[in-house]
């Protein structure tokens, strides 16, 4: 094992949270909205049936990578010896035992929850002071015949994002939660009954199941995810070949066309393969990227061939072709990326782990490979102003009991449908801050609706109708064109009874939703929230954005 086998890992991670502030608008380091203490309560319950338990919180702060204990303290790792890992200090807290909960305190990082069962694991650094993750594809690795999994999060001054993750293998089943500050907790990763197993036996019914790991007992550890698979010769490097050469063939005479912001519906970026090489340009026809035909091995770990820098050009369009090209939408879809799951791995050629790992998650969200993000398809939770966290290790059979208490538990990006629209007059404003505005009070068709301080005249007062209808200046609240897509302008237009002007409210996630398209009345481009910022529709998320009161 060499310090470098944990570079990609955490690289996935850290396009997860740049992903993620992209799409919010978010942006590290500026003024939260509410404090963000130093570190919130972390709350692990084990329903798993297993035990001993052992937790490690590891992660970076400012370029510096440690652990933390149970109080949230951080403490930088000491520097190796020399070029070769030595053993890290014990870093492991005391985990609940069968049917029992312990809360420990998570501090402001960027890392990963581990947590291991019947065994403590083996990390190890080198002379920098990083830590060497484990790489349980290479059979030498000291934690391959434990049974371990992780989750992921960054916790700053913008708030609280974890995640549920199979970037790097299938293992035992857990589910993540962030608690906001009107109580309600916002949970992902939790699994179809039985569906940790139906998983394995799916995948082995594929010709996938040289993916599968075992104990010295023959019991099953984990599954790796095909990149990590095909690096060591667990499966076919052809697997997906032949797909990508339709691919390219395909695009040699049209054109891919990649909007990889939300927030930025112009920002748009044309390719066209020519010889080997997939060539994007951008709005002035200039070449801005060219990636060559990639093998197996980068496309499913979306790297090499389809490196993605942290950049704002490159890296967004080589997200996107690698989501494109593992859930096997590329040839049925020449835009990207697609804001419905509904074609996904449709092609026999598709990605079988990734395809499972979605079809086995209650909510269908899952972290299959490091861009599944891409079109928001991923198991994350965040919020801006979180109160506490929550880990459950699930059982491996039966039914999983979801994060919360029996009402507050709300799966991210599923809103509730609503009973209706409250009916009345008044303003209407977002995350308790701005109002709904129309521009200039003036009630011309087509006239973007927008975020204004709060004033009281015409141009804020709505009425909320018993048809659905949300009416201003004797205009109706409407999704222009009767789209359904992210970043779709909502804008007033004369009222015609149509779907792209009913609204549904949901109290408790505060959401207005068009059930029409099913997605949600959105701030373009997330917190900060400021004057004139353009509302769009866009897929439910019940972030700030997304918070409505009436």
């Amino acid at each position: 094992m060499t310090h470098d086998r944990r570079r990609r890992s955490r690289r996935a991670w850290a396009a997860v949270v740049a992903a993620v502030l992209a799409v919010t608008g978010a942006v590290v380091g500026a003024a939260p909205a509410s404090a963000v203490p130093e570190t919130i309560p972390l709350t692990i319950t084990n329903d798993s049936g297993r035990g001993p338990i052992y937790l490690y919180v590891l992660g970076e702060r400012d370029g510096v990578a440690g652990w933390a204990d149970a109080g949230g303290t951080f403490n930088p790792w000491p520097g190796g010896v020399g070029p070769v890992p030595v053993p890290a200090p014990d870093a492991s807290i005391a985990g609940p035992g069968p049917g029992q909960s312990v809360t420990i305190r998570l501090p402001k990082l960027s890392g990963r929850v581990y947590y291991s069962y019947g065994q403590k694991m083996s990390f190890q650094i080198v002379l920098d002071g990083k830590l060497v993750q484990p790489a349980v594809q290479n059979d030498s690795d000291p934690n391959r015949d434990i049974l371990f999994n992780w989750t992921e999060y960054t916790l700053n001054d913008d708030g609280l994002w974890i995640n549920s993750t199979q970037v790097d293998h299938w293992s035992a089943p857990y589910q993540v939660g962030v608690q906001r500050a009107d109580g309600h907790v916002l949970s992902t990763g939790m699994l179809k009954p039985d569906g940790y197993q139906a998983f394995y036996t799916a995948l082995e019914s594929a010709g996938w199941g040289g993916l599968i790991q075992r104990a010295p007992d023959g019991s099953v550890l984990r599954a790796l995810n095909p990149s990590h698979g095909i690096d060591v010769g667990r499966i076919s490097s052809a697997a997906i070949d032949s797909y990508v050469t339709d691919v390219w063939n395909s695009y040699r005479t049209r054109d891919m066309v990649i909007t990889p912001f939300s927030h930025e519906p112009g920002t748009q970026f044309r390719g066209r393969v020519d010889g080997d090489w997939f060539r994007f340009r951008n709005g002035s026809g200039q070449e801005v990227a060219a990636f060559t035909k990639p093998d197996a091995s980068s496309v499913y770990g979306c790297h090499q061939d389809l490196q993605a820098p942290n950049d704002h050009v490159v890296g967004p369009i080589a997200r996107t072709l690698c989501a494109a090209l593992i859930r096997t939408t590329a040839l049925t879809n020449p835009n990207q990326p697609d804001a419905s799951s509904a074609g996904f791995y449709q092609d026999p050629r598709t990605d079988v782990y990734a395809k499972l790992a979605h079809q086995q998650m209650a909510n269908g969200r899952a972290y299959a490979f490091a861009f599944d993000d891409v079109g928001a398809h991923e198991s994350l939770v965040h919020d801006g102003d979180p109160q506490a966290a929550f880990i459950r290790l699930d059982p491996f059979t039966g039914t999983a009991t979801p994060i919360g208490d029996g009402g507050t538990t709300q799966e991210p990006n599923e809103p509730d449908p609503g009973t209706g629209l409250p009916t009345g007059t008044g303003t209407i404003r977002v995350d308790g801050t701005l109002c709904l505005d129309v521009p200039w009070a003036d009630p011309r068709d087509g006239n973007q609706v927008q975020l204004a301080t709060c004033s009281g005249n015409a141009a804020q007062q709505w009425t909320r109708g018993s048809d659905g209808t949300v009416r201003a200046l004797g205009k109706c609240l409407d999704v222009a064109g009767s789209g359904t897509a992210d970043g779709t302008v909502v804008w007033i237009y004369t009222c015609n009874g149509t779907g792209a002007q009913q609204w549904v409210y949901d109290a408790g996630t505060k959401a207005l939703r068009n059930p029409q398209s099913g997605k949600c009345l959105d701030a373009q481009g997330g917190a900060p929230l400021h004057d004139g910022q353009k509302v769009q529709l866009w897929t439910c998320n019940q972030t700030a954005a997304q918070r409505w009161t009436l």
